[in-house]
């Protein structure tokens, strides 16, 4: 018979995996090491160093790695430089805090500011106060036929056709100048001002030429009243007619030079009025600049502490240089030590296996051989 075979030794599976481990270890500290280069660029260096430190946690031995940036020296000299610059402006910053407190703590003083300037008013004109009334009367006053000669109504009676002619002409004229009035502010000009007035004197001198036909047509109304009553003393009218003609002559000189003086004393007072309405405006306009003025003081005077502190604490600053990346290295892994004994093992135990089944069946045919030869004896 042969030498019965044992089974394989159990393999040492905390030292495998002792191994594994440290295997590991060495793998990934390569890896540590190859990812750790020192970069150098035009702005400056990053570089690593390393020591051995007892971990707090563990109590063992580890490697400790330090990242190091080192500035070129003119960029280093500008930081150190923004630096001090930075911390003196920060002080500064710092010490207008309490100024700024005490400018936002004042209310806005809107008590002590000038005041507004008020809206100005132009003077208006009136047209029919003008000395135009009766201009033509006393017309062949001076007329003598040698004993008096009656007129229709006298002087009375012309006034009666002024003052009729003068009613039916009044409506129209209020209508024209409440329908200009609407007009012109139809077309957004100011009451007052220097369009407004050229448009209204304009619509005035006309009533004025207006009420001066008037005055004509009642003294050619009175005339012709006057000529019908004359018609019975055409001796006496015609001995007196140059001395009647010399009077109409003089009294339409007198009408002629009061309407004259009338236009004269109108562009006067219309420019007297321009020029204190100008100056009105002018004065007004100054008030609201000033106050307006005072605002920007004030508010210049509360927000300067605040402004000047933001303009501190802003600016450049001088960036740290980025440095360039690289494609880091991959740790491969250490030897499987566990693995290896594992498979070792199995290997083992599948040969043992196999002879054992091997000897189980040449058992069983020595037995069955045996048992054949005893039946035949």
């Amino acid at each position: 018979m042969g030498k019965k075979s044992k089974p394989p030794k159990p393999p040492d599976y905390t030292k495998a995996a002792e191994q594994t481990a440290a295997s590991s270890q060495e793998a990934q500290t390569r890896a540590d090491w190859t990812n750790r280069p020192d970069q150098v660029t035009p702005w400056g260096k990053q570089a690593w160093t390393s020591a051995m430190e007892v971990d707090p946690a563990t109590g063992k031995q580890m490697t400790k790695w330090t990242q190091n940036t080192t500035l070129d020296p003119a960029l280093q000299a500008a930081l150190d430089s923004q630096q001090a610059v930075d911390m003196g402006k920060s002080q500064l910053a710092q010490a207008q805090i309490g100024r700024a407190g005490e400018a936002l703590a004042s209310p806005f003083d809107w008590q002590n500011l000038q005041a507004m300037g008020g809206p100005v008013q132009a003077q208006g004109l009136d047209p029919m106060g003008m000395q135009t009334r009766g201009a033509g009367r006393g017309i062949m006053s001076g007329f003598d036929s040698g004993g008096p000669v009656e007129q229709a109504g006298g002087d009375l009676g012309r006034q009666r056709y002024e003052e009729t002619l003068m009613n039916r002409m009044r409506p129209e004229n209020e209508r024209a100048q409440a329908g200009l009035e609407g007009k012109l502010q139809n077309m957004g000009l100011t009451r007052g001002s220097e369009a407004w007035k050229r448009e209204m004197q304009g619509l005035q001198d006309q009533q004025s030429r207006q009420a001066f036909d008037a005055f004509q047509t009642a003294g050619a109304e009175q005339q012709r009243n006057y000529g019908m009553s004359l018609q019975g003393q055409q001796q006496q009218y015609a001995q007196n007619m140059g001395q009647a003609q010399f009077g109409n002559q003089a009294q339409q000189q007198a009408q002629q030079q009061r309407m004259a003086q009338n236009q004269q004393n109108w562009g006067m007072m219309t420019g007297a009025n321009a020029q204190n309405f100008g100056q009105q405006m002018q004065a007004s306009e100054y008030q609201n600049k000033l106050r307006q003025q005072q605002i920007a003081e004030q508010q210049q005077q509360r927000l300067m502490p605040l402004n000047e502190m933001n303009a501190l604490l802003t600016g450049a600053q001088v960036n740290m240089p980025t440095m360039p990346g690289f494609q880091a290295s991959q740790s491969s892994g250490g030897a499987d030590y566990s693995g290896a004994a594992k498979n070792q093992y199995s290997a083992g135990m599948d040969a043992y296996n196999a002879a054992q089944q091997q000897q189980q069946s040449m058992m069983s045919g020595i037995t069955g051989a045996a048992g054949m030869a005893a039946m035949f004896m």
